[in-house]
């Protein structure tokens, strides 16, 4: 019973329709969410008493896959994601623990890195909120989109270069794991104690076979056995995995498809190339050793126009987001560059252009001018990681492990990416490997 003047708070949570309203004109993307079991949840992942009405929630913004809204609670706040329903493999139960463990992984391993603390989850639909969610810490600071970053002064620039190799070399460090594949967790949640003072109960981190990356329309949702199965061990093993889905999938192209046998020269080819790169590995072999500190956890989707926040004057670095697809790989695999210094779209090994070629017709040297900036920025980013890790700056421009990035690229991007790098891969690539393989040169 009320005590004589006690006010109860009301607060109408919105329908997720007005929240797209409010976010954008003619934005309409439906999760199916119930808005006011989402409030709930968030007050009780907050600690705040059950009466306690949100000052605002809104859609901060949205992506290929998620949802992300921002629930306000007075000076408190935290992010709720959600994944779309476009893509049932989006909404898959044993992706969304994944995404979960690799967080609690990074809090409790890396905990100066900043990532958002997972507060609470729901990897399935069965909750009030009638969606799988996370809450999460909120991060402030906001991403550099592309016509800030092109209008930047080359100072400007090379501080955000510093800033992203130094977390990348903190993020890229060793990781006591000894297969390759997608992080999974036991024991309680870190969620229930991490906001609470207490000590830590036992949490034990695995690796399982690598989640399919970027889930879309015609990604199959994950075999349930996948949660308790052990990633391969050796790269060679993880190759081959998909190599042989790739088989699969060109069997399937109509037999009067003129790239089809191009195709299938390509597939036998890469199962040599694979044999020779497995062996270039210019650090340890992965299984030598319980530890096995030729691996890291690496972020795929390492992007300052989209996952990293920066503060208001780019000075620091205040979060790194979207950690789907982060998977466990040997360390030379991880010595990649932010998309930004790649040209985007290219392969993660760039060709460095000092230049601009002769002959270049006027409408073409804005490219070749881009293209000679991140030369400059890429071997910016490489003397500043050297700084922090020597080992991994060596991975870039060591030949084998370039080698061994670009076959990993064609193998894990699939068949349809290979006709772009026909020429390389039936004519140029296996005598590569071979002196590779001769010499052991960097």
């Amino acid at each position: 019973m009320m005590s004589t003047g006690e006010r109860v708070l009301t607060y109408v949570a919105p329908s997720e329709a007005a929240l797209n309203s409010a976010f954008r004109d003619g934005y309409s993307v439906i999760c199916g969410l119930n808005v006011e079991h989402l409030i709930e949840a968030a007050r009780a992942a907050l600690r705040l008493h059950k009466t306690a009405a949100p000052n605002g929630i809104r859609i901060l913004a949205h992506g290929a896959y998620n949802k992300v809204f921002l629930i306000e609670f007075g000076s408190t706040s935290l992010i709720a994601r959600v994944p779309l329903p476009q893509s049932a493999a989006a909404r898959d139960p044993i992706r969304l623990k994944s995404y979960t463990a690799t967080l609690e992984f990074m809090a409790l391993y890396r905990p100066d890195v900043p990532v958002p603390r997972i507060l609470s989850a729901q990897p399935s639909s069965a909750n009030p909120a009638d969606v799988p969610y996370t809450l999460a810490e909120f991060c402030k600071g906001t991403s550099i989109a592309h016509l800030e970053w092109l209008n930047m002064p080359n100072t400007s620039k090379g501080i955000i270069v510093d800033l992203l190799a130094e977390q990348w070399a903190k993020m890229a460090a060793p990781v006591p794991f000894n297969a390759l594949g997608s992080i999974m967790a036991d024991g309680p949640s870190t969620s229930s104690w991490m906001w609470q003072g207490r000590s830590a109960p036992q949490r034990t981190f695995r690796i399982i076979p690598m989640i399919p990356r970027y889930a879309h329309d015609s990604t199959t949702l994950l075999d349930p056995s996948m949660e308790t199965r052990c990633g391969p061990t050796t790269i060679a093993e993880h190759w081959h995995y998909h190599l042989d889905a790739a088989r699969h999938s060109i069997a399937n192209i109509p037999p009067d498809d003129d790239e089809k046998h191009l195709f299938v020269q390509c597939l036998d080819t890469l199962r040599e190339l694979v044999n020779i790169a497995s062996s270039l590995d210019p650090l340890m072999d992965l299984g030598k050793g319980s530890a096995a500190p030729g691996v890291a956890l690496m972020h795929v989707d390492f992007a300052f126009w989209r996952n990293v926040l920066f503060s208001a004057d780019r000075t620091r670095i205040e979060g790194i987001v979207d950690w789907d697809d982060a998977i466990v790989v040997p360390r030379d695999i991880a010595a990649q560059y932010p998309e930004e210094l790649t040209h985007h779209a290219w392969p993660p090994d760039p060709a460095d252009v000092f230049a601009i070629p002769p002959g270049t017709l006027f409408e073409d040297t804005s490219f070749w001018r881009l293209s000679i900036e991140e030369t400059h920025l890429r071997k910016r980013f490489r003397d500043a990681l050297r700084k922090f890790d020597p080992e991994l700056a060596a991975l870039y421009t060591d030949r084998r492990a370039r080698f061994r990035r670009r076959v990993d690229h064609l193998v894990t991007q699939g068949w349809r990416y290979w006709a772009m790098d026909i020429d390389w891969i039936l004519n140029t690539a296996m005598d590569e490997a071979r002196a590779l393989s001769q010499n052991g040169t960097v």
